[in-house]
């Protein structure tokens, strides 16, 4: 997966205050659509025939995401989630990590997610393996989920909620954030309230990296 931070408005932050964060430390990443039930009108005739039937068509609102971490960047959890990071150092300090107060969470992010392709349709006609690419352009209103410390694994959950991603010319999302590659169609960009775009690529998911790295 890849985060990227966005700005209030949904725009990918670049230089020196922006942050990519790519990991393979994540166990599942869960999509829950969230739709307006179309409100539905029912009369009967004095003698009980059915006189009016019509129901309006569903209206998607959004997407929650809920994503359990195995392995935390504390980067990462921190922006995601809306808390604070702890980056002092002292003498014998060596590990970082973060702090939540309360209050409503207010950071945004893009996320990215590249699935291998397997079975007979793994590699296009010319031998190059194929992924399944994911990307949610403008997420936010994190929460962080239930945690349980016992012997036993120990994983953390963060769920977050969907708005159309920026279209905004040059600084949008658009093809996907930064001057890197893009995993869409050539000539394809985020359309107008698009909150989910799904694409089979060969082009290669970004590796992972410990530390995370600036959007240019």
């Amino acid at each position: 997966m890849r985060v990227v931070r966005l700005d209030a408005c949904g725009i990918p932050v670049t230089g020196a205050t922006s942050m990519v964060v790519v990991t393979k430390g994540f166990v599942q990443v869960a999509m829950e659509p969230q739709y307006e039930d179309g409100e539905e009108f029912f009369e009967r005739t004095a003698d009980g025939t059915p006189c009016v039937n019509q129901k309006d068509d569903p209206v998607l609102k959004r997407f929650q995401l809920t994503i359990d971490f195995c392995e935390v960047n504390s980067t990462m959890f921190a922006f995601m989630s809306s808390a604070r990071e702890l980056t002092a150092s002292g003498a014998g300090v060596t590990g970082f990590g973060f702090a939540f107060a309360e209050g409503q969470p207010t950071n945004r992010y893009s996320l990215e997610v590249w699935q291998k392709v397997a079975g007979s349709g793994a590699c296009d006609a010319s031998g190059q393996q194929r992924y399944i690419y994911n990307a949610w352009p403008n997420v936010g209103a994190s929460k962080i989920g239930s945690m349980t410390i016992e012997n036993g694994r120990t994983t953390l959950q963060v769920m977050s909620e969907t708005q159309p991603g920026s279209t905004t010319a040059v600084t949008g999302w658009l093809n996907g954030p930064g001057s890197s590659t893009s995993w869409l169609p050539t000539g394809e960009t985020l359309g107008a309230n698009e909150h989910w775009l799904w694409n089979t690529t060969t082009t290669a998911p970004p590796s992972p990296a410990c530390n995370p790295s600036l959007l240019t």
